[in-house]
């Protein structure tokens, strides 16, 4: 199982922090809130856009405008009210995957298809009390499986919701499916069905990320 260290920060000098440590990683999980569909605030798309140059200039950049993701592939795990707001902005910006939840909109089949359109994988995220949404999964690459509440970091695991891993797996026999919320030395064998897990506290905000990382992936064999 693949382990996606995680971030959730407020503020871009956070961000460059937490990339910072994770340097050596090859992809990273952004968390993006918009305080309205979920309590929490984090980090804001426009905030990203006046410090990411657009990736096809990036190369011709100095130093002081240089990729703060270091080369490393990233994620969008977005938890606001209309998703296909932000689409746009976010595959400019370079990311790979864009996760979006299905309450957060009214055309989700739709949303998940524009999404690809602009050359990112599409995902959907499930709440713990979200039931799977069968006909969307057929237009998703990913699907997350929410184990805590979204909204912030160090929650304890919830295992019943693991139980969509199956379900999902039966729907969408190709899609990757992932993990989120309480992974850590403990928990994780609980999730190795999935195909990947994100850990942010386990990780993320470590002494040593890059050591919890090695020990999180060694006792998930």
């Amino acid at each position: 199982m693949e382990i996606r260290p995680g971030i959730l920060v407020h503020t871009l000098k956070e961000l460059k922090e937490a990339l910072s440590r994770l340097s050596w990683a090859k992809k990273v999980h952004l968390d993006i809130m918009d305080g309205k569909f979920v309590r929490n605030k984090t980090i804001q798309a426009q905030t990203l856009k006046k410090a990411l140059p657009n990736p096809r200039e990036r190369s011709s950049l100095g130093p002081e405008n240089a990729d703060i993701f270091l080369g490393m592939e990233f994620g969008v795990h977005l938890m606001a009210y209309k998703p296909h707001k932000y689409i746009k902005t976010y595959a400019r910006l370079g990311a790979k995957e864009l996760i979006i939840h299905q309450e957060a909109t009214k055309k989700l089949v739709e949303t998940l298809e524009e999404i690809r359109l602009n050359g990112m994988k599409a995902g959907i995220a499930f709440n713990p009390e979200t039931k799977v949404d069968k006909h969307a999964l057929i237009h998703a690459d990913t699907a997350l499986i929410m184990t805590v509440h979204p909204g912030y970091s160090g929650q304890t695991m919830m295992k019943a919701p693991l139980r969509k891993i199956a379900e999902i797996r039966k729907c969408n026999p190709i899609i990757s499916i992932g993990v989120d919320g309480g992974i850590n030395l403990k928990t994780c064998r609980l999730a190795a069905k999935a195909d990947w897990a994100v850990a942010s506290s386990a990780v993320t905000d470590a002494p040593d990320p890059k050591k919890a990382y090695k020990e999180l992936i060694k006792r998930c064999k």
